[in-house]
C-alpha cells in the first residue's frame, strides 16, 4: 500500500510521530478533568415565588395562575407542571431536548416579566427563576462538630466556607445547619390598642431609622468627594429610643410598646453526625473541572487550617465523589492493562511475536490518541468515555488482525 510504503521510507519521522503522540497523550492524560458523570444539559427550568402567610387556594389564583398564563405560550416547552403550597409556589418547565438552555431562561424571563404586573408586590420582589444542572450536585461534604454552640459553628464554618471558595474551580460551599442571631421586637397589642397606634406604624418607624442616605458629592478643589449620611442601627440600644408617633403632643417610642432583645433566628436547615447538632459545607464544582484536583486542594486546605481553629473542633469528609472517580479511573487502566497482556499472549500464541507486537501497541497508542482529542472536544474523563474506550478496545483489537491479516 502506498501509506505503508510512505511509512517505511520515513521510519525515523514516523518514530518521530510516535514518541510525539506518547508524550503529548500521556501529558493529557494526566490534565484531563475527572468527573462522575458527563456534564449534561437538563432542559427543565423551575420558577418559584414565596408568599408567606398565603394559603394554597390563594397561591394558586394569585400566583400560579398567574405565572402560568405567561409561560404556556413559550416555544418549544413541552410539559409544564405547578404546585401550590401554604406560602410558595412553584412552577416546573421542561424544554425539548435540542433546546438552547441560555434561550430558554431567557424566554422564561420575560415571560415572568410579562407576569409580574399581575403578581402581589411581595411576590415580585422575591421570585426565583433556576435552572437545573448537574454542577448543582455537591461534590464533597465537610462536617465541623464540637464541643460549642450552634452560633459559634456555623460563625467557624462561615470562615471555613470564604476558604473553600477561594480554590479555583470551585462554584459554591453552601452551609447546612447552625443558627443565627437576630434582632427581636415582641410588641404588646393591649399598648398598641391603649395608644392607638397600628403595627404597621411600628414597622415604618424602625424602617425610616434604620437607612443610610445618600447626601450626594462635595467639590473641595480638584477632588470631588462622595457623602452619605449612616443611619444603620449598630447596636439594639437605639432601638427602643426610636419615635413612633412624631409630631404627636404625646410621644411614644418603641419601648413604650415592645420589648426588644437578642434572639436566635428560626432554624432553616439541620445537620447532625452522630446524633449530635454540626455544621455542614456542601462543595460544588464549576462545569468542566477536575474534581480530583478540586478534592485533594480541599483536603490539603483542611489540613492546613485545622492547626488554627479552636481545640475540640472536628472536621469529618462524610461524602467525597473524587475517591469514586480515582477507583473508576484504576479499574479503567486495569483492565486496559490486563486487556493488553492477554491480547498480546493470545496473539503470540496464534499469530507470532511480530504480528503480535503490531496488534498491541495499536492500543496504547489510540488511547493516547484519544487523549489528545477529548480536550479539543471540550469533553472531560468520565463514566460514560471510560466505559466506552473499554468497549473500544474490543473493535480496536478485531480490527487490527484483519489488517495485520490481509497486509
Amino acid at each position: 500500500m502506498k501509506i505503508t510504503n510512505i511509512s517505511i521510507d520515513r521510519s525515523i519521522t514516523i518514530f518521530t510521530l510516535m514518541f510525539m503522540v506518547i508524550m503529548i497523550g500521556a501529558i493529557s492524560y494526566v490534565r484531563l478533568p475527572r468527573e462522575a458523570s458527563p456534564d449534561v444539559e437538563i432542559p427543565i427550568v423551575v420558577v418559584m415565588a414565596p408568599y408567606f402567610g398565603a394559603s394554597s387556594a390563594d397561591m394558586e389564583n394569585l400566583v400560579t395562575r398567574k405565572l402560568e398564563q405567561q409561560l404556556k405560550g413559550i416555544a418549544d416547552l413541552e410539559e409544564m407542571t405547578s404546585a401550590s403550597s401554604e406560602g410558595f409556589s412553584q412552577v416546573v418547565l421542561e424544554f425539548t431536548t435540542d433546546i438552547e438552555m441560555s434561550d430558554a431562561l431567557q424566554k422564561v424571563r420575560d415571560a415572568v416579566e410579562l407576569a409580574k404586573p399581575d403578581l402581589p408586590q411581595d411576590v415580585r420582589d422575591d421570585l426565583t427563576i433556576r435552572e437545573i444542572s448537574s454542577s448543582d450536585w455537591a461534590i464533597m461534604q465537610i462536617v465541623l462538630s464540637g464541643d460549642f454552640g450552634l452560633v459559634e459553628l456555623k460563625r467557624i464554618g462561615e470562615d471555613l466556607q470564604e476558604e473553600i471558595e477561594r480554590i479555583e474551580g470551585v462554584l459554591s460551599a453552601d452551609l447546612a445547619g447552625g443558627v443565627e442571631q437576630e434582632v427581636r421586637i415582641d410588641v404588646d397589642p393591649e399598648r398598641l390598642r391603649f395608644y392607638g397606634i397600628a403595627l404597621l406604624d411600628v414597622m415604618d418607624a424602625i424602617r425610616l431609622e434604620n437607612v443610610t442616605i445618600p447626601g450626594g458629592n462635595l467639590a473641595l478643589g480638584t477632588y470631588d468627594y462622595q457623602l452619605r449620611v449612616p443611619g444603620e442601627f449598630e447596636s439594639i440600644d437605639i432601638i427602643p429610643e426610636i419615635l413612633v408617633n412624631p409630631g404627636a403632643p404625646t410621644p411614644v417610642y418603641i419601648k413604650d410598646l415592645a420589648e426588644v432583645k437578642m434572639g436566635i433566628k428560626d432554624r432553616e436547615t439541620i445537620s447532625r453526625i452522630n446524633q449530635v447538632d454540626a455544621v455542614t459545607l456542601d462543595v460544588k464544582k464549576r462545569t468542566g473541572e477536575n474534581i480530583v484536583r478540586i478534592a485533594k486542594e480541599i483536603r490539603e486546605a483542611l489540613e492546613r487550617l485545622e492547626s488554627t481553629l479552636p481545640e475540640g473542633i472536628e472536621i469529618t469528609v462524610v461524602s467525597d465523589v473524587s475517591v469514586t472517580i480515582k477507583d473508576m479511573v484504576s479499574e479503567l487502566e486495569n483492565n486496559i492493562l490486563s486487556g493488553l497482556i492477554l491480547v498480546v499472549l493470545v496473539l503470540f500464541l496464534f499469530l507470532g511475536v511480530t504480528n503480535s507486537l503490531f496488534i498491541a501497541s495499536a492500543i496504547p497508542f489510540s488511547m493516547l490518541i484519544t487523549f489528545m482529542i477529548l480536550p479539543w472536544l471540550d469533553m472531560t474523563l468520565n463514566m460514560v468515555v471510560l466505559f466506552a474506550l473499554i468497549l473500544a478496545l474490543g473493535m480496536l483489537v478485531d480490527n487490527a488482525i484483519v489488517i495485520v491479516e490481509n497486509s
